[in-house]
């Protein structure tokens, strides 16, 4: 997946941008023979969530505005046929805020993509010294290997239990 204004790959275009423009297409034909109040912007909302889910920020940005575009232009073609303009404007605003939503959401999941690093499987570790073993028998320590194989850093304190003991050790001595 892509980052941040990044083109995804030498010739994502050739893939996605028919599809774009075929649906923007088939959004404005339906926008055309569909009254004015009748929710017809379900395309422009199915083509940001393709861009959201398959392409980069820039791909869901773009796909956005042409989608809001397309949502706005059909408050003049769509025919009117008795419903109240009102109706037609507030049923295009919320297609506009979905889109956004969905945008927006797409962002917020990379962010989270990029901030999440999971350890997965199962780990073989020393049920005595907490050593995990990697490679051909190689021991490395609990904490360094977590911090190496996952985003988490650690800081060190004593459970009251082990504070107990220790203190009682401390003392005796």
């Amino acid at each position: 997946m892509t980052r941040a204004f990044e083109i995804p790959t030498r010739h994502w275009w050739r893939r996605r941008i028919p599809l774009y423009a075929s649906g923007l297409a088939a959004a404005a034909a339906v926008d055309a023979i569909t009254p004015l109040a009748i929710a017809d912007w379900l395309v422009e909302i199915a083509l940001v969530y393709v861009a959201a889910t398959r392409g980069g920020r820039l791909e869901t940005i773009l796909v956005a505005l042409a989608g809001t575009g397309c949502t706005i232009a059909g408050l003049w073609t769509s025919p009117a046929d008795g419903v109240p303009v009102w109706m037609g404007v507030l049923n295009r605003m919320a297609a506009i805020g979905i889109i956004w939503l969905i945008v927006h959401l797409a962002r917020k999941r990379s962010l989270a993509e990029v901030q999440i690093k999971v350890l997965r499987g199962l780990l073989p570790i020393c049920a005595s010294c907490k050593r995990i073993r990697h490679g051909d028998d190689q021991w490395q320590n609990l904490e360094s290997y977590i911090s190496v194989h996952s985003e988490a850093t650690f800081t060190h304190t004593l459970c009251p239990g082990c504070f107990e003991k220790y203190h009682a050790e401390i003392h005796r001595n």
